[in-house]
């Protein structure tokens, strides 16, 4: 048995035998039904579907409980009906997740411990430079401990089980099946990761933190694939609270067995271009940045500048976080606060090239301005202007491109209206123009309609997305919708950086009809 089902059959025993202590014990979950119609995209005009890739139903059940103080189970189980996850004629529970935790506090001290199976618990702070981002569908151990002389520790260590299945190919007659079938257990994704928090000095003024990850792929070999290469980093962090600024800087170094050209160095540092006469680490990354100098009375108005730097090797490499590599750069970020005036005035500044593999440097210049009116109105305008340098036989070339925006916004409690615009790459023969309007209209307090219009004018073509929604809410746990038009084209919170009204997308004649609740 993989690692992955042992973990899951233990979690599984424990919480099913959970329930027969004194335990608090509780079962909910949530459902979801969609389907749609569409006029075209399909076999015939207005065809119905259920299970499409913009359909997505499942039923989902959790069970938790805490057999005692500091003690608790949790499983998940799911339905899924999409393509995308659930390929099947008809919906079909499967594992989802579980985990069994054990906390203890002792004053100001504590220990928080947690088996878990396919869940993401590789969260740990950071500030500036990301050393692990979230990585979900693994199992594994998470302890936590702080209170101890000021310091907390975070010790993961995680396996991803079964990452190559042999039934995705099932077109290649040469492939050794059995052989490779055997050795599926030996496919996994190993990582682990240690960080070290500790605050010093009066009032915890500074805290200075390491950080160690290593994640190690698969070491066998078959006639597909090579063993994967390992990789690790090593970390460290600081950051200082002094005159109402907090100083921060953060240095990490990697080390791995990626093979990579000799000749490949970092750069020599500079300041104000001109040289230091030093290299870092041709494998490691630095950031540094104070938020932030202030300046400036209640009479006259408050002036606030964070200046960063970074600095990324060539051969830098962090399989379990970021940042990127072979990166220089720094931004200054600016604000003023009008006095007596519900007025924002932001500017910001952003410069950065890669060193090593290319030499095309990119520059920012973002002015924004933020007013409160009366009545519940805001309103934003902001400009931006980036130019790329790119070095040619002929000279260095610069490509500029310019966008404005504009935003006003109510809400009172009857309505809400949002109106965007944006201007794209101003001056050129690509300049877009994109518009969205939104609102919404409380017509009881179980009944709302959300209306939302998004045009796109292109240099050859007018575009458009059409969307409106009927909002019902019977009961506090339920919700239904009934909708007309694309609801992808321009959503979210920047509605006019939507990647479909951004790119190509236009107007879809489809009605959808969802249900989705918890209990």
């Amino acid at each position: 048995m993989s690692p992955a089902r042992s973990i899951a059959a233990a979690l599984l025993a424990l919480a099913l035998l959970a329930p027969a202590t004194r335990a608090a014990t509780k079962l909910e979950g949530d459902y979801q039904l969609m389907m749609d119609l569409r006029k075209r995209d399909r076999p015939f005009l207005w065809d119905f579907d259920s299970n499409s890739y913009d359909v997505f139903d499942n039923v989902q059940f959790r069970l938790f409980s805490q057999p005692a103080p500091g003690v608790e189970s949790f499983l998940k189980f799911e339905a899924a009906y999409n393509p995308t996850d659930n390929n099947n004629p008809s919906p079909e529970f499967q594992w989802r997740e579980g985990h069994l935790r054990f906390r203890r506090e002792f004053g100001q001290r504590g220990v928080d411990a947690y088996l878990f199976s396919r869940q993401d618990r590789f969260y740990i702070d950071w500030h500036l430079i990301p050393w692990v981002y979230g990585r979900g569908d693994a199992q594994g151990l998470r302890l936590d401990t702080w209170g101890w002389n000021k310091t907390s520790v975070t010790l993961i260590a995680s396996d991803r089980s079964g990452e190559y299945n042999p039934a995705n190919f099932p077109d290649v007659p040469h492939l050794p099946a059995d052989s490779i079938a055997a050795q599926r257990v030996l496919r996994t994704g190993d990582a682990w990761v240690l960080r070290m928090r500790r605050a010093f000095l009066k009032n915890d003024a500074l805290h200075a933190g390491l950080t160690w990850n290593r994640f190690e792929g698969w070491t066998g070999q078959d006639s597909i694939s090579s063993p994967s290469p390992w990789s690790s980093i090593v970390a460290t962090d600081v950051r200082w609270h002094v005159a109402g600024a907090d100083v921060s800087l953060e240095y990490g170094q990697s080390f791995d067995d990626i093979p990579r050209a000799d000749s490949v160095r970092a750069p020599v540092v500079t300041a104000f271009k001109q040289p230091l006469g030093f290299r870092l680490p041709d494998a490691s990354v630095i950031q540094a940045e104070v938020r932030s100098f202030k300046l400036g009375t209640q009479r006259t108005g408050y002036f606030n500048t964070t200046p960063g730097w970074w600095s990324r090797g060539p051969k830098w490499q962090n399989s379990l976080g970021g940042p990127g590599y072979d990166e220089t750069g720094f931004f200054l970020n600016s604000y003023y606060l009008f006095p007596e005036r519900a007025i924002t005035y932001t500017n910001n500044l952003l410069w950065y090239a890669p060193k090593a593999y290319s030499h095309v440097r990119t520059r920012e210049l973002y002015n924004e301005l933020y007013i409160e009116f009366i009545n519940g109105f805001t309103g934003k305008t902001s400009y931006k202007r980036r130019d790329i340098y790119r070095p040619s036989p002929a000279g260095t070339l610069r490509e500029t491109h310019l966008d404005w925006f504009n935003e006003l916004q109510v809400e009172s409690r009857l309505a809400w209206l949002r109106v965007q615009t944006k201007v794209r790459d101003i001056g050129t023969p690509d300049r877009k123009e994109l518009y969205v309007v939104e609102n919404s209209i409380n017509l009881s307090q179980r009944t709302k309609v959300y209306n939302r219009f998004a045009f796109g004018n292109d240099p050859s073509i007018l575009r458009e997305g059409i969307f409106t929604q009927l909002q019902y809410r019977p009961t506090g746990n339920m919700e239904m919708f009934l909708q007309y038009g694309p609801d992808y084209m321009g959503g979210g919170s920047m509605p006019v950086d939507e990647g479909n009204l951004n790119g190509s997308g236009d107007q879809r004649d489809m009605v959808k009809f969802i249900l989705k609740g918890n209990f």
